[in-house]
């Protein structure tokens, strides 16, 4: 068929909502909602683009693309004809059926798992590396429409299954004609600012923070590039009157709950302001040590503006996309999963994606799937203690010093570094090789340009 257009529900994490999908050859689009949330994801050829709730949108070049190339690949069958990229992984069960596992990967793409009835051979889910674990899609209902085998139901679980998204097809059409408008770009929002800004950084030299205003009411807000959201702390949603809807996983130091979501009008920095935000809400804690903070400023901060982190002059400057020109070497970014993503080297060898997280106080942190991978590149130089690395609270972390840690053109020497040695958790990501902190960071005026999928890093006067 030429085209295919779906609709249904949505129902997980306390929320409901519904979903639309077009497809019309090489052009898809995918709207979905979930109580206040909403994505669109659109396919133009070979280019894909994403709009969040924030409707911050951007082009996928990384580890999002790699996963779509491999779901095309499989969705439209193309993987049966192409035995040189599946591979047969074993046997399993699902309920009382016996599966055929299949990995298949696309040049290019990232690894997914197909689980196929053994008796009709037709996937009973699909199993793809989110963060520091899998991800399964359960899929059933199938149904035999137009001549093709559809799945009407499916489920979308990480094992921590009250936080299961459930999808369920009540609408389908096929050969119908699509409005071309479907497929128009997507229009995304900025920063609504009046030039570039320049605010003080709140500094306790373990965290950076800055002054934000909600409701005519003066909050301190940590400056995390290493966050998805838009954060507030819900005695702050209280003191505004927001009201928390859902009940949503977060990925800290450990996997829990307590998240919710909310619908914020305004939130102002210096005299700029992002408008209509879907926020998360959670109780943030006292840091442990570390300075108080209300809320924290994320990925839709820095998606909309160009920032500038200043240390020497304790100042952060920003404005819209485009408002100055950031100076020092440019390294490239990878932010579909909405955090900064950069390849780096060590020890002269290794080539790595690390996340660049302005919220983590220490230097480098690699993370145990990651040693695991090179036995022999980290070795402990001190006993094991437990250290706090972000909400979720503290892990167990070892100790070490790489020979060397290259950014761009920068080398840093004798770089030290702390191993979590925990196997789940945010600092247990399968697809990072570590964190790059503050305490790196610092040797730099940083600046990010997620825009152009870019950071800048400018040299301080004896690094």
């Amino acid at each position: 068929m030429d085209t295919i257009e779906t609709a249904g529900t949505i129902a997980g994490e306390g929320l409901t909502g519904e979903f639309h999908s077009w497809r019309a050859k090489d052009r898809e689009r995918d709207d979905e909602s979930l109580g206040p949330r909403s994505e669109t994801t659109l396919r133009l050829g070979d280019r894909m683009f994403v709009r969040n709730s924030n409707g911050n949108v951007q082009e996928l070049t990384g580890v999002l693309r790699r996963r779509a190339l491999t779901a095309e690949f499989v969705d439209s069958g193309a993987f049966l004809k192409t035995p040189e990229r599946v591979h047969f992984t074993g046997f399993g069960t699902i309920g009382d059926r016996r599966t055929w596992n299949v990995e298949v990967n696309i040049n290019g793409g990232e690894p997914e798992t197909l689980w196929i009835d053994a008796e009709n051979g037709l996937p009973l889910r699909t199993e793809y590396v989110d963060g520091d674990g899998p991800t399964y899609v359960d899929l059933s209902d199938w149904r035999t429409v137009g001549g093709m085998n559809i799945a009407f139901h499916s489920v979308t679980t990480d094992g921590e299954h009250e936080f299961d998204t459930i999808q369920q097809t009540t609408s389908l059409k096929l050969g119908q004609p699509i409005d071309p408008a479907i497929f128009a770009p997507l229009a995304g929002k900025q920063l609504i600012a009046d030039g570039v800004q320049t605010v003080p950084l709140l500094d306790d030299g373990s965290r950076i923070a800055c002054r934000v205003t909600i409701e005519g009411k003066t909050y301190a807000f940590l400056i995390d590039s290493g966050s998805g959201n838009v954060l507030l702390d819900t005695r702050v949603a209280k003191d505004v009157g927001l009201g928390e809807q859902g009940a949503l996983e977060v990925r800290g130091a450990v996997r829990s709950g307590g998240m919710h979501v909310a619908h914020l009008p305004r939130l102002t920095i210096g005299t700029a302001s992002l408008d209509d935000l879907i926020v998360s809400t959670i109780d943030l804690g006292a840091g442990a040590g570390h300075m108080r903070v209300d809320g924290i400023l994320g990925y839709p901060f820095f998606a909309s503006s160009l920032v500038q982190l200043d240390f020497p002059h304790h100042v952060m400057r920003f404005g819209p996309p485009g408002s100055f020109v950031p100076a020092g070497d440019r390294i490239g970014l990878d932010t579909d999963r909405e955090i900064p993503e950069a390849v780096f080297r060590i020890d002269g060898s290794i080539d790595a994606p690390f996340i660049v997280d302005t919220g983590n106080s220490g230097e480098l942190l690699l993370y145990s799937p990651f040693v695991d991978a090179h036995p022999r590149l980290a070795p402990a130089v001190g006993a094991p203690t437990s250290s706090y690395i972000g909400i979720g609270g503290a892990d167990r972390t070892y100790s070490t010093r790489l020979d060397a840690f290259r950014m761009g053109s920068i080398t840093i020497p004798g770089q030290n570094a702390d191993v979590i040695v925990a196997k789940n958790g945010a600092f247990a990501d399968r697809v990072d090789a570590g964190n790059v902190g503050l305490g790196v960071l610092r040797k730099f005026v940083v600046t990010f340009d997620f825009a152009n999928h870019a950071m800048y890093l400018q040299r301080l006067a004896g690094v």
